[in-house]
């Protein structure tokens, strides 16, 4: 029986993380088992947007200890390895992610969260990276996203306290992008992929390489880069639905995603 559960809501998949038992912890298997619904997410054509969110109490209360605890420097970087392909495949692919944190996001949780596009937590969430409590420190790339989402001096203060915090002390330093209750997590979450889900796909897609490569460029590489991907845009269909219907006048405008 799989611990992760893919449904397709619309033009949405929705993965969940289904293993209440051990707060969804991450391990080798599940892993594995999220990487599979992200292959069947991704080889639909009609799925435009990924929610990743948790079943009961946890989004993603951590890392596996037990399965880490006897691990050595040469076995545990084979796992740290995992974690961290599995974040930078949902950092760079090309559908939009959105993490609908439903309860505890720690460690690991957290780490795969921030890479997401976008972060909306049930006022039930506790987040934080609590690793140097446990005598080591993040694996899957939480030490170089944190500065980035909330500055150096904020994440080093995190790291270095293994500071957990609720939802609203999350939105307050822009880890998170929206608070809701738990009752319309799901509902609110669904509301923006929709809000995405009506543009053009390939202009979607377009921005998030662009707005990723920001993180890598100076300005001047950045707005080239910006540049040759508006350019290609206009030897699409899209472009030509949007620009035409906008300058017809109408109101709904269907692309086609091509």
């Amino acid at each position: 029986m799989s611990d992760v559960l893919l449904e397709r809501k619309n033009h949405t998949a929705v993965i969940t993380i289904d293993k209440p038992e051990t707060l969804n912890a991450l391990c080798q298997d599940l892993i594995g088992q999220i990487n599979r619904a992200l292959d069947e997410a991704e080889a639909d054509s009609q799925v435009y947007t990924i929610i990743i969110t948790g079943s009961g109490r946890a989004f993603i209360a951590g890392a596996d200890i037990g399965e880490m605890y006897e691990k050595d420097r040469e076995t545990i970087r084979k796992w740290a390895v995992l974690g961290c392909d599995l974040n930078l495949r949902l950092e760079t692919m090309a559908l939009p992610v959105i993490a609908a944190i439903n309860g505890y996001a720690l460690g690991g949780g957290l780490e795969l969260a921030m890479a997401c596009d976008i972060r909306i937590a049930s006022e039930k969430a506790r987040m934080g990276l609590p690793e140097t409590g446990l005598g080591v420190i993040c694996g899957a790339g939480g030490t170089q996203r944190l500065p980035r989402i909330v500055g150096e001096s904020r994440a080093k203060e995190m790291i270095f306290t293994a500071e957990r915090m609720d939802a609203r002390t999350a939105l307050s330093i822009g880890l998170v992008d929206r608070v809701t209750s738990p009752e319309s997590l799901l509902d609110e979450t669904l509301a923006l992929c929709s809000a995405i889900e009506k543009n053009g796909q390939l202009a979607v897609r377009a921005a998030k390489r662009a707005i990723n490569a920001a993180r890598d460029t100076d300005i001047r590489d950045g707005c080239r880069f910006e540049r040759e991907i508006f350019s290609s845009l206009f030897d699409t269909e899209d472009q030509k639905t949007g620009m035409g219907g906008f300058l017809a006048g109408k109101k709904d405008i269907v692309f086609k995603n091509r």
